[in-house]
């Protein structure tokens, strides 16, 4: 189970007082209410007809029962579904009952947008197409898609059709909307993109940006309260959010609280990525309702982005059939073993074999070897990111150059060619305590006199910089249009070492010193990296020791869901190292979370 913190802790003590004569078992049930609220579910079953007697009308608790399930909900939590569940129920009714577009009829859409196809040169799929159809003569819709089924282009041809049907609404009526600065920047960049292929563009692109979901509702930082709501709709008439899964119930409920129910609603998403960080699986959720409705609900499934024949796009479709069946252990294809040598060879789902040979449950010695960090550095060092900063370094990067859109996909080929992914963030085989040990082997490396590198390199204040070396940023700032989560390089201008990154499709440049806060990205969360997209990722698994966990325990944070979503942030390759235990172990342990949301 996982550990309690020190809140949570204090929580349980006082709950305790209050009630002396609760049992060891039901201190248990409560203590685990209070560990998987933390991650991400919002109730836990209840099994026991003596602790369901005893926590009967006790706050802050609240026992529903649904069939012959009992369900047992902190009153917070019960009071957030209560409120979603009302008001999505209230906003489909009103949904059905809006009579659909008549302005535009099926034939018409057919033509505009096979003139759209003809003018930007791009091949939509049949689903696509169908897709655009749906949402025109809709009110509502979900567009549900794995990476590389092209939700994006969809919604381009979407907002380009609108126009020539005469149904956009002016821009300052769309809202593009994402969880995170980041995600709503990569909608941003990637809608505009779509449209500089067409000849007839009806926006004025200068003006159509995305923004946080927090930003669109005006979330006070200080009370946590919004600026709109149940009092005060958002004045939106088109509203389309991207990466729906990465956001919570409670999140949601103030989105839904803001709406004016006329508003055309367009929800994007992946419901087999991670789920939010907080409570709930709103996603997931909307998409088991609709199904049931068989309404308001587009599934993309062709994927675009990678070969349907490469083995590690093979594995990624089997991971995720194994989401819609039962939780029992199955296998799943195993990638190529290979040595650090063979690491050029055409294969494209492979495993590095490490240094170290590890024991196995029954005591032999595993034919996979494991990697140990003092080995792991070097390895990674001379084999990517040396290689990358040498690339970085023959580029121009002087002002007039970072306008050349040339340079821009230098930019682009160099941070999108690979990026290597990890599970913890904290920890000696977390994030942090690994780029401590590449970057104090880099600045080793390039601050010896005898080195033929010939990299330009700084320390500043307590940093360490050097030609080449990627970067993320940390906290958003929106006056220089810097998110949490951008990631850039830094390179030298007329000899001095800045940070460029890429924004609304062009290059800018930033001194280090006045850099919102950030740290290099060597390695990125499989959650940070989610919604990006690379040519080939690197994954390393940590032992399972690290984890926190066992073979007899589970964690969440270990799953099958985070490996997919990590495979399935490559196009070309996909590249894994480290303790196979958790790699195997990740794999057999996939639970959906507990919510328990119901849309009569």
């Amino acid at each position: 189970m996982k550990t309690i913190d020190e809140k949570t802790q204090t929580f349980l003590d006082t709950l305790y007082k209050l009630f002396p004569d609760w049992d060891p078992t039901l201190k248990d049930t409560i203590a685990s209410l209070l560990v998987q609220s933390q991650s991400g579910d919002l109730y836990v079953p209840l099994a026991d007809g003596k602790i369901i007697d005893q926590l009967k009308d006790c706050f802050p608790f609240v026992i529903e029962t649904v069939g012959n399930e009992n369900r047992l909900y902190l009153q917070k939590s019960h009071s957030e579904k209560s409120k979603f569940e009302s008001l999505f129920s209230k906003f489909l009714e009103h949904k059905t009952n809006q009579k659909e577009s008549a302005e535009a009829t099926p034939n018409q859409i057919t033509t505009i947008v096979g003139d759209l196809e003809t003018e930007s040169k791009i091949t939509l799929a049949e689903e696509q197409r169908k897709t655009i159809q749906e949402v025109i003569t809709s009110n509502f819709r979900v567009i549900s898609g794995g990476p590389g089924t092209g939700k994006t282009t969809v919604v381009s041809f979407l907002l380009m059709a609108l126009d020539r049907l005469d149904l956009l609404p002016s821009v300052d009526r769309i809202a593009l909307v994402a969880p995170t600065g980041r995600a709503s920047q990569r909608l941003t960049e990637s809608i505009q993109r779509n449209l500089e292929k067409f000849s007839r563009v009806p926006l004025e692109k200068t003006n159509f940006r995305g923004q946080t979901i927090h930003n669109l509702l005006k979330i006070n930082p200080l009370t946590n309260e919004p600026k709109f709501g149940e009092k005060r709709y958002l004045p939106y008439d088109l509203i389309i959010m991207d990466e729906t899964s990465m956001v919570d119930l409670k999140l949601m409920g103030l989105f839904f609280s803001a709406i004016h129910f006329d508003t055309h609603i367009i929800f994007l998403g992946d419901p087999n990525q991670l789920p939010s960080v907080g409570q709930g699986e709103v996603l997931t959720d909307l998409i088991t309702t609709l199904k049931q409705k068989k309404e308001f609900l587009s599934e993309l499934t062709s994927n675009h982005r990678f070969s349907n024949d490469s083995k590690f796009s093979v594995f990624a479709e089997i991971v995720k059939q194994s989401f819609d069946e039962n939780d029992k252990a199955k296998p799943f294809p195993k990638p190529h073993l290979i040595t650090k040598s063979e690491l050029n060879l055409e294969k494209d789902f492979v495993w590095i074999q490490g240094d170290k040979k590890t024991k196995s449950p029954n005591g032999k010695d595993q034919t996979i070897l494991d990697w140990n960090l003092d080995s792991m550095v070097p390895f990674l060092w001379e084999g990517f990111y040396l290689p990358t900063a040498q690339a970085t370094s023959k580029f121009h990067w002087e002002p007039n150059a970072l306008k050349d859109p040339k340079n821009k996909l230098s930019f682009e080929s160099i941070v999108n060619e690979y990026r290597c992914l990890t599970i913890l963030r904290n920890g000696y085989f977390g994030i942090e305590a690994i780029q401590n040990q590449i970057l104090s082997y880099a600045k080793k490396q390039l601050t010896n006199p005898k080195n033929e590198f010939r990299l330009q390199y700084r320390q500043l204040s307590k940093s360490f910089y050097f030609e080449g070396m990627p970067i993320i940023i940390q906290a958003n700032d929106q006056m220089r249009k810097l998110f949490n989560g951008d990631i850039g390089l830094v390179v030298s201008i007329h000899s001095e070492l800045r940070a460029v990154f890429p924004i609304e499709d062009r290059l800018y440049s930033f001194a280090l010193d006045t850099l919102p806060d950030h740290e290099p990205a060597f390695f990125l969360t499989i959650h940070k990296s989610q919604g990006s997209e690379y040519k080939s990722i690197l994954l390393y698994l940590p032992p399972m020791a690290a984890l926190g966990i066992d073979a007899e325990n589970n964690l969440s944070i270990l799953n099958r869901r985070i490996l997919y979503t990590a495979i399935t942030r490559a196009k070309e390759k996909v590249i894994l190292l480290g303790d196979f235990q958790t790699w195997e172990f990740g794999l057999q342990s996939f639970r959906k979370r507990y919510t328990g949301i119901h849309i009569p």
